[in-house]
C-alpha cells in the first residue's frame, strides 16, 4: 500500500511539472549523445546525471552519476542484476512506467560503469597533483 501511494505521488509530481522538459545537455556534445538513451526512455523524468549536465524534471529520485557503485553499496546487487530484478520502487517503475529491453539496460550499464571509471579518474588525478602526504613532526 505504501509503495502505491509513492508511486502514485510520483505520477502526480510528473504530471505537474510534464511542461518542464530536463535540461539537455550541449547538442554535439560527447554528453549528450552518452545521455540520449537515459533521457529518451524517460529515466531523466525522476532521476538526474550531473556529470552529463542531464537535469531530472521532478526531483524525486537520486542522480545516478554513481550509481554503477552505488547500487552495489545501497542494495548489495550488481547493477546488471538491479535491471534483472529491480528491488523496491523501481520493480514497479521497471514493470510499467519505463521498459527497458536487454539491450537498453546494457547500454545504461555501461555509461554508468564508464561514467564511474571516469570519476575514479578524476579522484586519482587529483590525489597524484596532490602529492604524497606529508611526513608529520615527531611528538614530543
Amino acid at each position: 500500500m505504501k509503495s502505491m501511494l509513492i508511486v502514485a505521488a510520483i505520477l502526480a509530481t510528473q504530471g505537474l511539472v510534464a511542461q518542464q522538459a530536463p535540461a539537455p545537455p550541449v547538442p554535439g556534445d560527447s554528453a549528450d549523445i552518452r545521455a540520449s538513451l537515459f533521457v529518451r526512455r524517460g529515466c531523466a523524468d525522476c532521476h538526474a546525471i550531473a556529470a552529463l549536465k542531464v537535469k531530472a524534471k521532478a526531483d524525486v529520485g537520486p542522480d545516478l552519476t554513481l550509481t554503477y557503485a552505488d547500487v552495489q553499496t545501497r542494495y548489495g546487487i550488481t547493477l546488471e542484476r538491479f535491471f534483472d530484478d529491480p528491488p523496491g520502487i523501481m520493480r514497479v517503475i521497471f514493470g510499467g512506467q519505463i521498459k527497458l529491453e536487454r539491450a537498453d539496460s546494457d547500454s545504461l550499464v555501461r555509461l554508468f560503469r564508464d561514467l564511474y571509471t571516469e570519476h575514479l579518474a578524476q579522484l586519482d588525478s587529483l590525489n597524484r597533483r596532490a602529492g604524497p602526504p606529508r611526513a608529520s613532526e615527531p611528538h614530543r
